[in-house]
């Protein structure tokens, strides 16, 4: 059991005096447990170095091999609902653009890191945990990002806080 599983079983039994539901799995924690002993350490390192799209299809940047063929015949030794939960991760940071590494990682933690400690999403927004920020106003110039970029920055965010 994770960190952040024991966490939220002690919580639950401090504040609700039962244990917590099972939780969703991490896309990032599968990664790190699975494949970053031989990869990159993170997800968004190793799509990015390795992964390109092909034919609507994500496939190795050499070998031009299926990803998801790869992984389901066995390499990483994963869960079908992993290997699912992992080509979803993929394909959405395949399709970020590598925009938060590029603009944001100097001065911020790893996306999943820096929006789980300090965003929050309210009524569909995301907004600043301490500050109070509304992100989709406050990012358009933040970090040199236009308004698309900063658009889509939002989303990749959001997904941080909303998808294992």
């Amino acid at each position: 059991m994770g960190r952040l599983a024991i966490f939220q079983w002690a919580v639950s039994i401090l504040f609700l005096g039962f244990p917590a539901v099972a939780q969703d799995v991490d896309a990032h924690l599968v990664y790190e447990q699975n494949c970053a002993g031989c990869h990159a350490p993170h997800a968004g390192e190793f799509v990015v170095e390795n992964v390109s799209i092909s034919d609507g299809e994500l496939v190795g940047k050499g070998s031009q091999q299926s990803v998801s063929d790869l992984l389901v015949s066995g390499h990483g030794k994963l869960s079908e609902s992993e290997i699912k939960l992992l080509l979803r991760h993929f394909w959405a940071i395949q399709e970020s653009g590598n925009l938060f590494r590029e603009r944001c990682i100097y001065c911020h933690d790893r996306a999943v890191v820096f929006a789980r400690r300090e965003l929050i999403i309210r009524d569909g927004i995301l907004f600043g945990r301490y500050s109070d920020r509304n992100a989709e106003e406050f990012l358009p110039g933040h970090g040199r990002l236009d308004s698309a970029q900063a658009e889509m920055m939002v989303d990749v965010l959001k997904r941080q806080l909303i998808t294992p």
